[in-house]
């Protein structure tokens, strides 16, 4: 609506005013500049809709959605669900979904609050999302890709992809005296059961534990259900690492399979007393 794009836009210009220490004024007069060239306004702000689908107004100048993520350094947050995300992504995006804990996961994995942020977003979640990142301190939203994926794809963009794979396929080829498991949950859930040998390499600490991964050696990965593995792949492959499998459905899926498990613990027992 028409509303919800003025609330993006001035939740945008406001970050990007903070950052940057210009005036209303100043933002007002690039958005005049670019409307002159022929850009349509699409709300007051720092945002405008341009002629081509995957350029966002930043600065004195409107720019392509990538040339303003390398001119920022700014983080590419693709809150898409991990079915969509894993299938085609702009490449070193990170992947945490708005139908998830998506604010507690953007505060453990984004240490700097100041960090610039541009949005991969469904067509009608970017508000959402921006509200939600604003909540919890993150007010550098300098833009979204209009949109959205579907619009880089069309336009024939570079894209990336996760290698995921159904747990009964998991199953068939699955060799427990080769092939190393990570399993990233928590520490208790992990100590409630798991599979056999599995290394246990929760995603809270994945910026201590990633620099000890062997790129040469495959692992398959998985969380609980999928959302927080989907998290890990993105991280690891916008870092380089990229010879793992993600295991769709995470644990709950594997359970149903007939891959070794150690005995199942009820985690109120492992509560220290």
């Amino acid at each position: 609506s028409r509303e919800g794009e003025i609330a993006i836009a001035k939740r945008i210009e406001a970050g990007f005013k903070q950052m940057y220490q210009v005036s209303e004024d100043w933002v007002n007069q690039r958005i005049r500049e670019a409307a002159d060239k022929g850009y349509a306004e699409l709300a007051f702000g720092l945002r405008v809709r341009t002629p081509l689908l995957n350029q966002v107004v930043y600065g004195t100048k409107s720019m392509p959605f990538e040339a303003a993520a390398e001119e920022t350094g700014a983080l590419i947050l693709d809150t898409r669900d991990s079915d969509l995300f894993f299938r085609g992504y702009i490449p070193q995006s990170v992947n945490i979904g708005l139908n998830g804990d998506f604010a507690p996961w953007v505060g453990a994995l984004i240490v700097n609050v100041n960090q610039p942020i541009l949005l991969v977003c469904n067509e009608d979640k970017q508000e959402e999302a921006i509200t939600r990142l604003s909540r919890i301190g993150f007010d550098h939203v300098i833009g979204f890709l209009s949109g959205g994926y579907e619009a880089w794809l069309n336009a024939g963009k570079p894209v990336d992809t996760i290698e995921r794979i159904e747990a009964k396929l998991f199953e068939e080829n699955y060799d427990p005296t080769t092939d190393q498991v990570i399993d990233i949950r928590r520490e208790s859930e992990f100590a409630a059961e798991h599979i056999e040998n599995a290394y246990n390499k929760p995603l809270s600490y994945i910026n201590d534990w990633i620099k000890d991964i062997d790129p040469k050696q495959h692992f398959f990965m998985h969380c609980a259900g999928g959302y927080r593995s989907m998290i890990a792949a993105s991280i690891l492959q916008a870092r380089g690492y990229r010879n793992f499998t993600e295991i769709a459905g995470g644990y709950k899926s594997i359970l149903e399979t007939a891959i070794p498990k150690t005995d199942f613990v009820c985690p109120s027992k492992l509560m220290k007393i």
